[in-house]
């Protein structure tokens, strides 16, 4: 017959069990201590562990917007348009891949849209410059108006026709030029010969002037001249509202005659 009991008088298979739950239950108490451990030391240590966000500071580049121009000119053609568009009154701005497109068109007026980005000009100096954009018309302009839709005002416009027609002369040829307002182009030409154009409103040219010498034809019109042989010749005519005008400067240290001004604008050739 098996006892189950032992000298001592215990029960074997009693105190093997008790063992067995205090060993278990001691191994659970210590695994939570371990990882009651782990878990204090891994929250102390979180806030070490992050890792700050890096900030990138961007400037926000400029946005495409609708800008003004202040002068066109219409080519002999009558379907080429060029209008000079400017960054406004911004300090030391200039335009940066302006755009212009025709926006409207009726039996009276076209309307011409410029957009672009006014940015800062790499040279100050030079700041401010308006910019020559080109547009086609299906038809030519005719008698319709040009009409600025950034201002929604119809600015100075100006006819290739009413100047002589110096880039189809190989005699003169045109040099960089700038102007605020209005229309302006130089030339160089024979013998040293400057010679200059520019058109410009009759109100913003103002009133008085030097006196005149003599009238001259120009293409259809009549001119009047000003200035002397010691410095230079200039004639001056109008059409409507605008007035345009010739310079003629001799090459340095010679002299030009009022005879010898009559004689190169009557070469001039006019469309």
């Amino acid at each position: 017959m098996r006892s189950d009991q032992n000298p001592a008088g215990q029960v074997v298979g009693v105190g093997r069990t008790a063992r067995r739950r205090r060993i278990g239950a001691a191994a659970a108490a210590v695994a939570l201590v371990v990882a009651l451990g782990v878990g204090i030391h891994l929250s102390r240590r979180a806030p070490d562990q992050v890792q700050p966000r890096a900030t990138a500071t961007t400037t926000a580049a400029p946005q495409v917007a609708a800008v003004g121009w202040n002068a066109a000119v219409v080519a002999r053609d009558g379907t080429t348009i060029t209008v000079y568009a400017t960054p406004g009154d911004t300090p030391c701005g200039e335009l940066a891949q302006p755009q212009a497109t025709i926006t409207g068109q009726t039996d009276t007026e076209v309307v011409v849209a410029v957009s672009g980005r006014v940015v800062t000009a790499v040279d100050c100096a030079t700041s401010g410059r308006r910019v020559p954009l080109v547009v086609s018309l299906p038809t030519p302009l005719g008698e319709r108006v040009l009409r600025d839709a950034a201002s929604n005002r119809p600015p100075p416009t100006f006819a290739d026709r009413d100047l002589p027609d110096l880039a189809s002369d190989p005699r003169w040829s045109p040099h960089p030029s700038q102007c605020d307002e209005g229309l302006c182009q130089g030339y160089n030409g024979p013998d040293g010969l400057a010679l200059s154009t520019s058109a410009s409103s009759r109100t913003a040219e103002g009133g008085g002037g030097p006196p005149a010498v003599a009238t001259v034809p120009v293409g259809s019109r009549r001119g009047t001249i000003t200035g002397s042989a010691d410095s230079s010749w200039q004639v001056r005519w109008e059409v409507g509202d605008l007035a345009y005008s010739l310079r003629l400067i001799p090459g340095e240290g010679a002299v030009l005659s009022l005879k010898e001004f009559r004689a190169v604008l009557a070469s001039l050739r006019w469309g």
